[in-house]
């Protein structure tokens, strides 16, 4: 109970200010129970019934239906979809005695799961053979139950079994804890393990106990808000069963104050300067009026152009349009002339939340000036202006050595400069399909200018020589006529030096023949001269020469095996370091180092290892 204080007292300091982004489509959920009446499915048909009920709709004559349905009536769960079905139908009489073998037997045993125990009762309710159950021993034994399985779920069967036996004071007690079960995604939605149809089973007992008792709402505005963006994240579900549960859920999060509130756009989101008003919907979740909201507590809180943070707004009522509850429009007269992108902060009472809004904006472009010039400026360019949307009368001529400058100024619909977000300039030949985009930027006046090199244009366009059109491009998210210019025709030669690209010639202006590229052949460097043969011997023979001194003193003075221990270990050392040279040996002829540490890797250990004993035994020897 302290939890749940504490989590309203900081949802009033935050101002609850959170909106769903959307609500809840019950006519596309109606097409989808009205889908389920006419399936064979007694399952679908008892979802389809429910949720029908729950939006107020015309439940059709589906007696017939029920009746020859599929339905095992050994199992407990499909004898609840039948007799529930024909319960919300009214279509009782239809049933056969037989649907009372199922729940009877479920309640005589003494190991029947909660759920079990859930469709047996309210299978009796549904025909009007509900047993009268002592409430205190019936509790009891569901506790104990519980006690083996506290889940969610199970916790939802004892919820609405208490709401079967008058026990609401229990699920009151137990409301807080199960809430704090719930599991919490992106810090925005809540939801109780098991998904939808858990979450929804849960919920509506709950709320359904708390109104029995009369007691306020256990939910805090945080978890109302957060639940009811779970259910709208899951506002694309296509079965009876889904649709029925998020109805009934939505319905009960809707009718709980005070209601989670919907802003969003009711179809435009830009003004022009013929049309300058949006229209919201201020909605609840299951798009309804949000009752005891105030007309005058819709206000657009401020309006902020993007571009430069500048406030063009602020603390403007929104207007109710007449015959529609939900609908509220706001004036944008004011900034009709200033085209852009804005931020906009609705608040509805104590919700409030921002949109982008764009203001459209015609754009017209001033005279264009083309000049063709040299690239190192020694000469003045020719220029030559056009006017929107005139083309070049004659086809200009220009070379490697030269290039070509547009500029240009956007207008709008006042004639004051402005800026767009997109501007460019595409050059592209005449009948081929290579072009290069260049991008245009202003200058300190908003004029827009490119710089053509046409040496550098080359490169993009296989430096095929010849007519190409050229035209210009503007465009951006707040400008209602996006404009395309094409400026006429452009010769350019460029150097031939570069032209050959293949071995194949290419005609001037005609498009880049495709195909593969020469083979690329590496030659590696070639490696260094060897020395002369006697340098390498003489090399060879001063490595060898500590060798040869070993065995010409060997003869002289002779070896001494007198004091050999004749010991395993012994032996082995002598072999393992006559293997280390022989294997050095091998190194010098034909191993490469990596292979010869391999191999003298075991080696050296087992040289260590018997010398270690050799000299441990010869040092023993010496005390005696």
């Amino acid at each position: 109970m302290f939890i749940r204080v504490v989590s309203v007292f900081f949802c009033m300091l935050a101002a609850c200010s959170a909106i769903l982004q959307g609500t809840i489509d019950v006519k596309k959920l109606q097409g989808i129970l009205d889908e389920g009446l006419i399936s064979k499915d007694i399952s679908s048909m008892y979802h389809s019934l429910k949720g029908l009920k729950q939006i107020g709709a015309k439940i059709p004559d589906v007696c017939q239906d029920i009746k020859s349905a599929k339905c095992d009536l050994n199992n407990i769960e499909q004898v609840f979809y039948l007799t529930n079905a024909a319960a919300l139908s009214g279509c009782q009489n239809f049933l056969s005695p037989d649907v009372l073998g199922a729940p009877v037997r479920v309640l005589d045993k003494k190991d029947a799961s909660i759920s079990d125990i859930y469709y047996a009762v309210y299978s009796l309710k549904a025909i009007g053979k509900g047993q009268t159950m002592e409430k205190e021993e019936a509790l009891k034994n569901l506790i104990q139950l519980l006690k083996k399985d506290d889940s969610p779920a199970n916790y939802g069967f004892v919820f609405a079994l208490c709401e079967h036996m008058g026990c609401e004071a229990w699920t009151a007690q137990h409301t807080d804890g199960i809430l704090l079960s719930a599991d919490e995604s992106d810090s925005k939605a809540l939801h109780f393990e098991g998904g939808l149809p858990v979450t929804s089973f849960v919920l509506t007992t709950i709320l359904r106990s708390f109104k029995v008792l009369k007691k306020p709402s256990p939910l805090s505005p945080e978890q109302r808000y957060k639940f009811a963006t779970y259910l709208v994240s899951r506002r694309s579900v296509n079965t009876p069963r889904g649709a029925s549960l998020l109805l009934e859920a939505a319905y009960a999060i809707a009718d709980d104050q005070p209601t989670p509130i919907c802003i969003s756009f009711k179809d435009r989101k830009y003004i022009t300067s013929e049309m300058d008003t949006i229209e919201f919907s201020v909605t609840d979740l299951i798009g309804r009026a949000i009752p005891n909201l105030k007309p005058e507590e819709v206000v657009a809180q401020s309006g902020t152009r993007l571009a430069d943070d500048v406030v063009v707004l602020s603390k403007q009522p929104l207007v109710k349009k007449q015959n529609e509850l939900t609908t509220f429009v706001l004036n944008l007269s004011k900034i009709k002339t200033q085209y852009g992108m804005y931020k906009i902060s609705l608040a509805a009472g104590t919700k409030s939340s921002n949109f982008n809004v764009a203001v459209l904006g015609e754009i017209q472009l001033g005279n264009l000036e083309v000049g063709i010039g040299d690239v190192d400026g020694t000469t003045s360019p020719k220029v030559t202006t056009l006017t929107y949307p005139n083309k070049l009368t004659d086809v200009l001529q220009a070379d490697h050595l030269q290039k070509v400058s547009l500029k240009f100024s956007v207008k709008d619909k006042w004639n004051k400069p402005v800026s767009v977000q997109q501007a460019f300039v595409r050059v592209a030949p005449v009948g081929g399909e290579d072009e290069a985009i260049f991008v245009a930027e202003p200058d300190n006046t908003k004029a827009y200018k490119v710089d053509l090199n046409v040496g550098s244009l080359g490169k993009l366009v296989q430096q095929l020589s010849g007519r190409y059109t050229v035209s210009v491009y503007l465009g951006d998210s707040a400008v209602s006529n996006p404009l395309l210019w094409d400026l006429g025709e452009i010769s350019f030669q460029f150097s031939k030096d570069l032209s050959a690209i293949d071995s194949a010639g290419r005609r001037a202006g005609a498009s880049a023949v495709r195909g593969p590229l020469p083979e690329i052949a590496h030659t590696f460097r070639e490696p260094d001269a060897r020395p002369p043969r006697f340098v390498s011997d003489v090399f060879a023979a001063a490595c060898a020469a500590p060798l040869l001194l070993l065995l010409l003193l060997w003869a002289k003075i002779g070896i001494n095996f007198g004091n050999l221990p004749l010991t395993p270990a012994a032996l082995l050392f002598h072999l393992a370091l006559g293997g280390s040279l022989a294997l050095y040996g091998l190194f010098w002829l034909q191993l490469s180092m990596f292979v010869t540490l391999r191999y003298l890797t075991p080696l050296a250990a087992l040289t260590f290892l018997s010398g270690h004993s050799l000299l441990r035994r010869l040092a023993q020897d010496k005390k005696r």
